[in-house]
């Protein structure tokens, strides 16, 4: 076990809603998830824990819901498949701290193109109970990174604030 999944935390286990994944698989589907919990099959290709998914090229679009207690890692590995490409575009579930200089400021301000922070709090997946009951205590923001189809956004948009990200020259 390395030592990131040593630190991870009991509360860690955070698997997706089918509310966060409906205008997703509606319109572009997922290729892959890199960081897909027991049993899931949100992705085409889903990597486990076990199979590190950090270790992995990305490709085509991309959904992950990583271990809040190591969002940055992943935040990191985001960034640079988004940059080299052939990732078409990443989705990234954080927790909605927009107070973090290091990660929120520092990853997703400076290279999200959209955010979308949730209307209520969104209720996930408890694997041991196999039914949704359980949320973070905050809420959660959903982070594209890439473009996506209009049809994306306006079905995003119906569950909460959109906001696309200003680039300046």
């Amino acid at each position: 076990m390395s030592e990131r999944q040593q630190s991870k935390s009991d509360k860690d286990d955070w698997q997706t809603p089918h509310r966060v994944l409906r205008s997703i698989k509606a319109t572009t589907g997922v290729d892959m998830d890199p960081c897909a919990g027991p049993g899931t099959d949100i992705g085409d290709i889903n990597i486990t824990e076990d199979q590190d998914g950090l270790s992995y090229p990305w490709e085509g679009y991309v959904y992950v819901n990583p271990p809040f207690s190591d969002k940055g890692t992943w935040l990191d590995k985001a960034i640079e498949e988004y940059q080299k490409k052939p990732v078409d575009a990443i989705y990234f579930l954080t927790p909605d701290s927009t107070d973090v200089k290091s990660w929120w400021h520092g990853k997703i301000a400076k290279h999200a193109d959209w955010t979308l922070f949730y209307e209520g709090r969104v209720k996930f997946y408890d694997p041991a109970l196999g039914e949704q009951r359980k949320s973070p205590p905050g809420g959660v923001g959903l982070h594209i990174f890439g473009n996506v189809p209009n049809l994306t956004l306006e079905m995003m948009a119906e569950q909460g604030d959109l906001l696309k990200r200003p680039r300046f020259l």
